[in-house]
């Protein structure tokens, strides 16, 4: 387990973060993760930006290799098959599959829309979900059978019975390592009002029943501290180990933003480009510090 100092006291992880990566350099600069990173063998938001992820993984780092599933769209989705060999070309291309942690399955997303060939957050109903719980747990069990490594096999819905019945399915699938993948909740921070009450049924439901066989749970692309700081706290009651994704904190500062929740700086500028890759670097840096440390913010609480 990582720990990081703050005034000579050493922080216990609370939440493990493996920064998003796309991007060779941040502004000229070397890219700093704090030891941990998420790569996907293709980023776009558009049909037409798609393309491979072309990345750099510092040396000394720990990956979660997505799937790309968030990135493939209507009549872009590949066979179960065909995604796995792309995340094995990508890794091997860009020089990191000794370096893969867990490699995600392939599942299908219930938080996002296609139209015109454009991607837009939009939550599915449930009766259009049932599909995307089916092939979630199809991509799980295939990946489990037919790869080696350990996975972050992944979970949708979008109930919190829905939710339940994916993973009842997802979890006799997973070996020693692996963990269980919370998918569909990077919509919640656009729409807290009505997305957190549901995500913080979801986490009552679902922890207890997967308690005796989950010893890590991942939750994909959420900094929402809200949502966060439940998770965890039920994660302690059962001893889970939890971990996020973002790309956010490497980026955040060349857009002017600075911080999140409790810390967020609204008057920060975005610094010229020359310091702008530095200032990325302590970002992530800070960011990390927070997670570490987060069980001691007003955030962790009983849902």
């Amino acid at each position: 387990m990582d720990s990081s100092s703050n005034g000579g006291e050493v922080l216990e992880e609370a939440i493990r973060l493996y920064i998003g990566l796309n991007e060779t350099k941040w502004n000229h600069h070397p890219i700093v993760t704090g030891g941990y990173c998420c790569v996907s063998p293709v980023y776009g938001k558009t049909e037409r930006t798609k393309k491979k992820n072309n990345v750099f993984v510092p040396a000394h780092n720990a990956v979660i290799q997505d799937s790309g599933a968030f990135c493939d769209g209507p009549g872009q989705r590949l066979s179960f098959q065909e995604a796995l060999q792309r995340q094995k070309d990508h890794a091997a291309q860009y020089d990191y599959a000794n370096k893969i942690e867990y490699r995600a399955s392939y599942d299908l997303l219930i938080d996002e829309k296609w139209e015109g060939g454009v991607r837009y957050k939009k939550r599915w109903t449930v009766d259009d979900a049932e599909r995307a719980v089916k092939e979630t747990i199809d991509a799980a069990r295939y990946i489990s059978k037919e790869d080696r490594l350990s996975h972050v096999l992944s979970a949708q819905g979008v109930d919190s019975s829905q939710y339940l019945e994916c993973v009842l399915e997802v979890v006799p699938l997973m070996k020693d390592r692996d963990a269980l993948g919370l998918g569909g909740w990077c919509i919640t921070g656009l729409n807290k009002r009505k997305m957190l009450p549901e995500f913080l049924d979801t986490v009552k439901t679902v922890i207890p029943r997967v308690a005796e066989s989950v010893t890590r749970i991942h939750i994909w692309g959420v900094m929402l501290a809200e949502a966060l700081g439940p998770l965890l706290w039920m994660c302690d009651q059962y001893d889970i180990k939890l971990s996020t994704d973002s790309s956010g904190p490497s980026w955040r500062p060349a857009f002017g933003e600075w911080g999140y929740a409790e810390w967020r700086d609204k008057g920060y500028e975005r610094p010229p480009v020359e310091t702008r890759g530095l200032h990325r670097i302590w970002h992530v840096a800070e960011t990390r510090l927070w997670l570490n440390n987060f069980r001691s913010t007003q955030w962790y609480k009983e849902p």
